[in-house]
């Protein structure tokens, strides 16, 4: 009986590349848009400074009603 040689797929060749294509598409995904993170953070505390002067005016012209009245 004759038997051919099989190609070893647990080479080191293998697994070293599978690897690399592995993390690298892992970190073109992890990595997060700068520029969006900061726009939202700035979106975000718009809407906080918004909503403290809503509260605010509606806090003062409460005491401006019950002081004149």
């Amino acid at each position: 009986m004759s038997s051919q040689y099989k190609e070893n797929n647990f080479s080191t060749k293998s697994i070293s590349i599978s690897t690399n294509i592995e993390e690298n598409s892992i970190n073109r995904i992890v990595k997060p848009n700068i520029n969006n993170l900061i726009k939202r953070i700035h979106v975000e505390r718009r809407r906080e400074k918004k909503i403290f002067m809503t509260v605010g005016s509606i806090f003062f012209s409460a005491v401006l009603v019950f002081y004149f009245f």
